[in-house]
């Protein structure tokens, strides 16, 4: 009985290797994917980045507080200070990153709201140490277009003014000292 079996199953390998012959079924089809858990770690890890760009800056202009401190705190950032009264309110924010084999992040945003009968104004400034940062912020200053209108200096900070016609960008400098060492911080300031 065990040999009439053998030539059965020689028979329904020879058909397969026939079928996978005709049909190409050894390739697989392409699947469309999802994203991986390392896209999504990416993407993660991208919103957690401290770092704020003008572009996110310009949106927060127009942003409520509760989604001002939401994004903040999803990127890292402590909220230092709060003041509310009835016709203005004012936030700071601060971050600090340290990973080995790297100087030490230290980057702060404040936001103040201003309100006037049926008017509302706010202020952003941004603050960083980070010189490959203030590049960033300059490159995308030229790339869209903003010219510099002016350019001053008081007490420590250099002042450079830019505008593209409709935004207005005050960029400061400020050097300062604590001993013999000198720290530069890039402070970006932007209002509506």
């Amino acid at each position: 009985m065990r040999y009439w079996l053998i030539p059965v199953i020689l028979l329904a390998l020879s058909l397969q290797v026939d079928a996978q012959a005709k049909f190409n079924i050894s390739k697989p089809k392409p699947v469309t994917r999802r994203p991986t858990s390392e896209a999504k770690a990416a993407a993660r890890a991208k919103l957690s980045q401290p770092r704020l760009e003008v572009n996110d800056l310009l949106e927060m202009l127009d942003w409520d507080d509760f989604r001002m401190d939401t994004t903040l705190k999803r990127k890292g950032y402590l909220l230092m200070q709060k003041d509310v009264d009835s016709t203005s309110s004012l936030f700071q924010y601060s971050n600090v990153t340290h990973k080995e084999d790297e100087p030490i992040g230290v980057r702060s945003i404040s936001y103040m709201d201003a309100t006037v009968r049926d008017m509302k104004a706010r202020m952003i400034s941004y603050r960083t140490y980070d010189k490959d940062e203030f590049r960033d912020i300059s490159g995308y200053l030229l790339a869209n277009n903003y010219q510099q209108t002016n350019k001053f200096d008081f007490d420590e900070a250099k002042h450079t003014i830019y505008s593209n016609g409709h935004q207005e960008i005050r960029i400061k400098v400020i050097t300062s000292h604590a001993g013999k060492k000198t720290f530069t911080a890039y402070e970006l300031e932007l209002g509506k």
